[in-house]
């Protein structure tokens, strides 16, 4: 499924008009990106290799999660890959949405690809 590249905005918002499979990037109050290690979020954040907070809507439809423990590229027409064997195991697992549906997989240039 290719998912929508959707505007920035600040942790605890979310776009308008989700749809699955949407992502977006987490700004601070000033409109630069929020970074993984800026002390909001308990446990390990090295796996994130590129620093940036994600947010994204599942693919499934089973709820939003948050990507700061995950290394997202991305890309140049902004779409955003998070890839396997990308500097740590990157894969997303999402689960505890509205339902007891778990999806898991990866997302290249803006397609998500399950497992």
């Amino acid at each position: 499924m290719i998912g929508r590249r959707r505007p920035d905005v600040t942790l605890g918002q979310l776009p308008n008009e989700l749809q699955h499979g949407d992502y977006w990037k987490y700004v601070d109050k000033n409109g630069e990106p929020l970074r993984a290690d800026c002390g909001l979020w308990k446990g390990d954040v090295s796996g994130n290799l590129t620093g940036g907070v994600w947010g994204y809507y599942s693919p499934d439809g089973n709820g939003c999660g948050t990507l700061v423990r995950h290394t997202v590229r991305e890309h140049e027409d902004g779409t955003i890959s998070i890839r396997p064997g990308d500097g740590s195991s990157n894969s997303i697992l999402h689960s505890g949405g509205r339902t007891s549906k778990v999806w898991h997989g990866y997302v290249d240039h803006g397609d998500w690809q399950e497992c």
